[in-house]
């Protein structure tokens, strides 16, 4: 290598070096620069959500905040799905808030008084005292099995494909079976099970073969089929 060479790889090196100095000394301009730090806060008013914790966001380096600076906000808002954010440079932070959807109202009676909860769609059980339109479930006997409320879910997001008005529907379980009344019509569910598949069946004859009796939901011989048994009037 002649003396030009090592020139030139040494005029290389420093460039590089001027380089990665000046972005760093520009990085911790803009992280330490109060110009970047978040003043505002901007969101979607909403009566059931605690927004309390985003004050603590407030003059924070707009560069460092993060999806983890959220994790408060989420433990206390456990109906929060997921949350959007947008950084309006140089100091503004706009969220977008995405909440699960109520299935269904319940009413407990098991306990003395009667527990009344709303089951989200995931599966986070809140206690209120009134039915907003939702389909009831009365729970008469216990005790409740594991994955009980993941059934329920798949069977009310089932029905709510078809055009049903959900709050007619009220499902009771003994503590073996469930059993649904919508209007005139009775409907015996069998255990709480496979509820995805029989809300197909539930669902067709609310909303395209209305039936004014009972009906009673069965397997095929080789249980590969849910059939329902009617008595219609």
């Amino acid at each position: 290598m002649n003396y030009s060479d090592i020139e030139r790889q040494t005029f290389k090196t420093f460039l590089v070096f001027s380089t990665l100095l000046l972005t760093g000394l520009i990085t911790l301009f803009n992280l330490s620069s109060s110009f970047y730090r978040v003043s505002q806060i901007l969101y979607s008013e909403n009566e059931e959500i605690n927004f309390d914790s985003l004050d603590s966001l407030l003059g924070t380096s707009i560069w460092l905040i993060d999806d983890y600076d959220f994790e408060a906000f989420y433990e206390d808002n456990p109906t929060v799905e997921r949350i959007s954010i947008r950084k309006d440079l140089p100091n503004k932070l706009s969220i977008e808030i995405s909440t699960s959807d109520k299935l269904v109202f319940i009413k407990d009676n098991r306990q003395v008084p009667q527990k009344t909860t709303v089951l989200y769609k995931n599966l986070h059980l809140e206690e209120k005292k009134s039915n907003r339109g939702l389909p009831t479930l009365l729970i008469e006997n216990g005790p409740v099995k594991s994955g009980f409320y993941e059934e329920i879910v798949t069977f009310i997001m089932t029905l709510k494909k078809y055009s049903i008005n959900l709050m007619n529907i009220e499902i009771t379980y003994n503590g073996e079976v469930l059993f649904l009344t919508h209007l005139d019509m009775k409907v015996s569910l069998g255990s709480p099970s496979d509820l995805a598949r029989k809300a197909s069946v539930i669902g067709y004859y609310i909303a395209e073969n209305p039936c004014s009796g009972e009906i009673r939901l069965t397997y095929s011989q080789d249980g590969n089929e849910i059939q329902a048994i009617t008595n219609c009037s």
